[in-house]
């Protein structure tokens, strides 16, 4: 049986330019650097909303990146497709809809900042490769760590071999940079602990689980999570065996 990571990408190999879609604009909150209004519109033809808003179609054809859009991109939006949002002035994004919005409570992903802030989670990381040696709105995270609510950690992984991207980046390694709230420093050492664990045993549902304890999930979100996990996987098998 192929590896579940190579039959996730071979089903999601088939374009889908011809179904509608759904898509969100985003009012991004210049605090904490993430969605705090949105609003919804379908689009049934993606190269019609490429070509709306100038996207480059070479690079992303399905759409699947965030984009930042400019006041005329908003304007052009509207009169196709009847969609606005009341953004005060705040940054306004584009994005496709994904599946972690099924999810019935508000995950890590892009609500890092926030959710630490607000206690609802204890711990985040954030890799990417370098250079630049900088995650997405790190200086609002780095406001907080000097305040001494957050403590950070960063630490670089070099790749064996620097290696560069189709469109001519050069990168070097990732650089990952860990956040808990003052006084849970403790998760970041576990966490290493358990993705050196998991790179000698492998990944499974047992590290999912204590990944999401570390992050500071309640039980009930790690037990959904863990179901619709198994659910994903199986239905990844099954799909797999009729193509």
């Amino acid at each position: 049986m192929p590896h579940l990571d190579s039959l996730w990408q071979k089903l999601h190999s088939y374009p889908m330019s011809n179904l509608p879609q759904r898509f969100f604009l985003e009012a991004i909150d210049p605090h904490y650097g993430c969605s705090i209004l949105e609003a919804m519109f379908i689009v049934s033809d993606l190269s019609e909303l490429c070509a709306l808003i100038g996207l480059c179609t070479d690079s992303d054809p399905e759409v699947r990146a965030t984009y930042s859009l400019e006041d005329e991109d908003l304007a052009a939006l509207y009169e196709r497709y009847g969609v606005a949002i009341a953004s005060e002035g705040k940054e306004v994004q584009l994005s496709r809809w994904h599946s972690i919005r099924s999810v019935p409570y508000l995950v890590n992903t892009n609500y890092e900042l926030f959710l630490l802030l607000e206690g609802k989670k204890q711990f985040a990381r954030m890799g990417c490769e370098y250079p630049p040696s900088q995650h997405e709105n790190e200086i609002l995270f780095d406001n907080y760590v000097a305040k001494g609510v957050l403590h950070k950690k960063v630490e670089f992984r070099p790749f064996p071999k620097p290696f560069t991207n189709k469109f001519g980046i050069r990168f070097e390694g990732i650089r990952e940079v860990y956040y808990t709230r003052s006084g849970e420093e403790w998760r970041i050492a576990s966490w290493k602990m358990l993705r050196a664990a998991s790179e000698k045993a492998g990944w499974n549902e047992t590290c999912e689980c204590m990944e999401g304890m570390l992050f500071g999930y309640e039980e009930w979100q790690i037990d959904w999570w863990a179901k619709q996990r198994h659910k994903h996987f199986e239905l990844v098998r099954q799909s797999v065996q009729n193509l």
